[in-house]
């Protein structure tokens, strides 16, 4: 089977970009932003419409639970679906506060199952993250059970979690592994600093190399990692495009 990838976006892409992701034929893209509030959706949609208009690419809209009631949720999706959008991402999202108990959706499968009972024609993805705990394996598991048909995982930037996370994992469900496209020095201390990572030993040495641009040299060590992955058996990647379409074209000629 020949390997399917997809990609992510945030609101704010500029339409020679998008267009350039179009021309990929990804399975999917995603369009994800930090405020899910109703403005976000509105540019989100306006995205998906572009899409729609242009390509057969499928659009799968991020949604949080944790910021929102079951009547706002349902505001959100109704208005997906008016304009063909027939799959979520469904998160949990960050905290609000040290009490959650207020919260109508304190973790992704209570949303998970509210949007399946609500929408079951909806097509439902959700997270798994590298190097899970037996806790977040449990809330896995419920999501599955729950209506998820579709995770995608966190990024990381050992090759060996994704490789250790493929032997380890025991579900039938498809998983697109979240790739993030490594750029810049600047860029992977930001990442790896956010998800609290240690970088391997490849990484530190193309940082040591570069001043900041890591350039071709960063494309390659995209490319290796997707190959890794692959050759353990991964059959989906979500690259994270960072709305560059050329470094994103020459990650997926390379693959």
């Amino acid at each position: 089977m020949p390997l399917q990838y997809s990609f992510e976006i945030t609101p704010n892409i500029d339409q020679a970009n998008l267009d350039g992701l179009l021309e990929l034929n990804p399975e999917f893209i995603s369009i994800t932003d930090r405020n899910h509030d109703m403005d976000n959706l509105l540019q989100s949609i306006k995205i998906a419409d572009y899409i729609h208009a242009n390509s057969s690419v499928d659009v799968v809209i991020h949604l949080t639970g944790i910021d929102k009631d079951e009547k706002r949720v349902q505001e959100m999706i109704d208005l997906m679906q008016k304009h063909d959008i027939h799959s979520v991402l469904a998160l949990r999202g960050d905290k609000l506060s040290q009490n959650d108990r207020a919260v109508t959706f304190p973790h992704a499968d209570r949303l998970v199952e509210f949007i399946n009972q609500k929408y079951p024609h909806v097509n439902i993805s959700g997270t798994c993250y590298l190097n899970s705990s037996d806790e977040e394996m449990k809330w896995l598991r419920q999501k599955i059970k729950k209506g998820c048909t579709n995770l995608i995982s966190q990024f990381g930037f050992d090759v060996n979690d994704y490789v250790d996370y493929l032997n380890q994992i025991e579900i039938d469900t498809p998983i697109w592994f979240g790739i993030m496209s490594i750029i810049s020095k600047s860029q992977a201390q930001k990442m790896l600093k956010l998800t609290h990572s240690t970088a391997p030993d490849e990484l530190n040495t193309l940082m040591n190399q570069h001043d900041d641009e890591f350039g071709e040299d960063g494309v390659q060590y995209t490319v290796g990692m997707i190959n890794k992955i692959r050759q353990a058996g991964a059959k989906h990647i979500h690259l994270y495009s960072l709305n560059n379409a050329a470094n994103t074209k020459k990650i997926i000629n390379k693959i």
